[in-house]
């Protein structure tokens, strides 16, 4: 009897590596000089990933999913600005940044609905004062901001800072230049994006969706600052915007680069600034920061104890249904109680006496269904359809014998 012998298949047999692929392996690049680390005349974000200070006036892309370090990122840049002596205001959509406003020459402001702020006089002060900001809209409306934005965008293009450069950082960009929809933030801050600089105004926008970005704002971007990204269509986005003429190589390596990259893993494109470094710098944001960040998950926990009470919609709503119930005679008159608008809620549940309702196929004009009262069918309609039925059953069945006599 012959011998059948096996062959286990290796994870090489099977195009498989081991271990996970990461950044640096998937993009290779000469890495090139970046010139002297000054941390006097730099932006420093990593070992790797320095700016010089005319960062202050591009219009800057900064993207990337959820968790992959954007606006851990986008914050050492705001604290590298006010080490600097640089002045920076950032529309915080999230409340991201909000520990930002301890830093020295920071101030932060947390505007409500019922707030507005006249963007003349606060654009004014900024150039007066040379303070940066961090405006916190997390508890205005969508609409509120974009107005809020625009407003903003247009007075900065008024006034003059008299060459004093000036970086204005938008998170959840997509809200306010969106790549469908015109809102009113839309126009003012594409217009800061094409004529800032001449002023010395930079733009930084902060986004998970490139895609959801008007193209007509990120084709005047500059500098491309981006994390891991893995949906397909911001792929794309990219692809379109990254402008590397025909060398499609390049292309491909960068953005099948990119969804390997752990968090605060980057790959910057700065034409203006990594030239000698074929345009692209691969790194990652590990400057320590100065200040505690606010843009991170909630930390989940277990309820081992069970689940509190549940909510009754009196604890919710002022119902205007709940009249006075008078109390028992064994009820202290003196006691505490819940009260919303005047009414008493320790009362019982207000019982109504609504009809039985069921559902017919059609009613008498041919629609497709109705709803009918079924308290206005009583037992002696219902007994006189039974009748009626039965009646029907009988002749056709007496009819059927008459046939084959």
């Amino acid at each position: 009897m012959g011998t059948i012998q096996l062959y286990t298949m290796s994870d090489a047999d099977w195009g498989l590596t081991v271990g996970s692929q990461n950044l640096e392996d998937s993009i290779t690049f000469e890495e090139g000089q970046l010139g002297q680390a000054d941390e006097f005349s730099n932006i420093i974000m990593g070992s790797r990933i320095h700016f010089p200070l005319e960062l202050i006036y591009q219009v800057v892309f900064i993207g990337g999913k959820r968790g992959s370090g954007k606006s851990y990122s986008s914050a050492v840049v705001m604290e590298e600005f006010n080490r600097l002596g640089l002045q920076f205001v950032c529309f915080d959509a999230l409340d991201a940044h909000g520990h930002l406003g301890d830093l020295e020459g920071v101030e932060h402001l947390s505007p409500s609905k019922q707030e507005t702020i006249n963007m003349n006089k606060l654009v004014e002060k900024l150039k007066n004062t040379g303070s940066s900001l961090v405006l916190n809209m997390a508890g205005m409306g969508l609409e509120g901001q974009q107005k809020l934005i625009a407003e903003y965008c247009e007075a900065m293009l008024l006034i003059d800072f008299e060459g004093r450069g000036v970086m204005t950082f938008f998170e959840e960009c997509q809200d306010f230049v969106p790549q469908l929809g015109r809102p009113e933030s839309f126009n003012p801050l594409v217009r800061l994006c094409k004529l800032g600089r001449a002023k010395g105004y930079g733009v930084t926008l902060i986004s998970q969706r490139p895609a959801a970005v008007s193209k007509e704002a990120l084709s005047q971007a500059s500098i491309y600052m981006v994390h891991n990204v893995i949906n397909t269509k911001d792929l794309d986005a990219l692809k379109e915007q990254l402008s590397f003429g025909t060398d499609k190589a390049t292309i491909k390596k960068i953005l099948n680069g990119i969804t390997f990259a752990d968090a605060g893993e980057m790959v910057c494109y700065a034409p203006e600034f990594f030239k000698d470094s074929g345009y692209v710098v691969v790194g990652k944001v590990d400057r320590p920061r100065r200040t505690e960040h606010k843009g991170r998950n909630i930390d989940v926990t277990p309820n081992i104890g069970g689940f509190a009470a549940p909510l009754r919609s009196v604890d919710i709503y002022e119902r205007e249904d709940v009249l006075d119930y008078p109390l028992e005679d064994d009820e202290d008159e003196d006691m505490d109680v819940d009260v919303i608008g005047g009414k008493n809620l320790l009362e019982p549940p207000v019982v109504l006496d609504l009809p039985d309702y069921e559902w017919s196929p059609f009613d008498s004009e041919g629609d497709d269904f109705r709803v009918v009262e079924s308290s206005g069918m009583n037992n002696a309609a219902r007994a006189v359809g039974a009748i009626a039925l039965l009646s029907t059953g009988v002749y056709l069945i007496t009819r059927g014998l008459t046939r084959n006599a």
